[in-house]
């Protein structure tokens, strides 16, 4: 059962840190910390997220094997996507992934469709510039699915992260030029091929200057509260190897993919430079030219203190 490496800061000191070896939390909402230190312990977490107003979204597996979900304060039209009028959520718990933003924003998706609701502009943009039909069931997505966001995460004051299937995506940084480790995280951003050595940007609407890159070798760059660092520091030594498969989802762990899965080809020397505070849109469509993608070396301590991109 693929387990998504997961960071998730909250407001009053909460927190969640998720991978298939290693999570901590930290002063979750009381029916979330009930169900974390109930006996018999649950299995996994497999999703969480955190929102404002008390807004919270957990799947887990249960001691019996199955996947179940637990949430509070949802967008309304996040509810009417997981439920669709039935009595229980319709969608794949296996592959739900649902990042909650500020002014009731939120992307949920998992393997077979997606639904979002007041994104920044730009964000939407670039997701209604690759869409191709979208109903209650089914999301289709340019480029035989490649085009499909397999990541997006939310910050404040309308920042974002988004990557698609392929290796593209779409990102806007409103702290760059304030921030030093956000202002060198855009830059990152800006020089990158591609995204195809990016797993994920997280951001946190409730701590504006915080975030986590991890990339797809398993190496994280963060900026982080002080009172994460412990558990931070335990878990980033070991975050597993990632990959993208051809599914809308995000990277899974190398070592729980099935040899036949296939994984999407490369695209290469698509993300142009731009101004930091303006929203970038990368790889929308195949370019030509040659050379493999990845990220660039030379980038400070993977985990700590030291963790800042400069």
């Amino acid at each position: 059962m693929t387990i998504f490496v997961n960071f998730v800061l909250g407001p009053k000191e909460a927190y969640l840190f998720n991978s298939p070896t290693h999570w901590a939390w930290h002063n979750c909402p009381p029916d979330v910390e009930a169900l974390f230190t109930r006996q018999p312990p649950i299995g996994d977490v497999l999703e969480y997220a955190l929102g404002e107003g008390g807004a919270y979204f957990l799947s887990y597996r249960d001691t019996d094997g199955d996947i179940k979900c637990s949430h509070f304060n949802l967008p309304n039209p996040l509810t009417n996507y997981l439920y669709e009028g039935h009595p229980h959520v319709i969608r794949d718990l296996a592959t739900l992934s649902i990042t909650l933003g500020p002014w009731e924003s939120y992307y949920a998706h998992d393997k077979n469709s997606a639904s979002w609701a007041n994104l920044p502009a730009s964000l939407e943009k670039a997701i209604l510039n690759r869409l191709v039909s979208q109903d209650a069931w089914k999301t289709t997505w340019e480029e035989n699915g490649r085009e499909a966001p397999s990541f997006v995460s939310l910050g404040a004051d309308g920042s974002y992260f988004m990557r698609t299937v392929r290796g593209g995506g779409s990102w806007d940084l409103k702290n760059a030029a304030k921030e030093e480790g956000m202002g060198g995280t855009n830059k990152f951003l800006e020089e990158a091929p591609d995204f195809s050595g990016v797993a994920a940007l997280y951001l946190f609407p409730s701590s504006p200057s915080s975030y986590v890159l991890l990339l797809t070798s398993g190496k994280a760059y963060s900026n982080l509260p002080e009172y994460t660092w412990a558990d931070y520091n335990k878990m980033a030594p070991h975050l597993p190897v990632l990959v993208q498969t051809l599914s809308p989802i995000p990277c899974v762990p190398q070592a729980q993919l099935p040899p036949q899965i296939a994984q999407p080809p490369r695209s290469t020397g698509c993300c142009p430079n731009g101004n930091i505070g303006v929203a970038h849109n990368c790889c929308s469509r195949p370019q030509s030219g040659t050379g493999g993608g990845g990220v660039v070396l030379g980038l400070p301590p993977p985990f700590g203190r030291a963790g800042l991109l400069r």
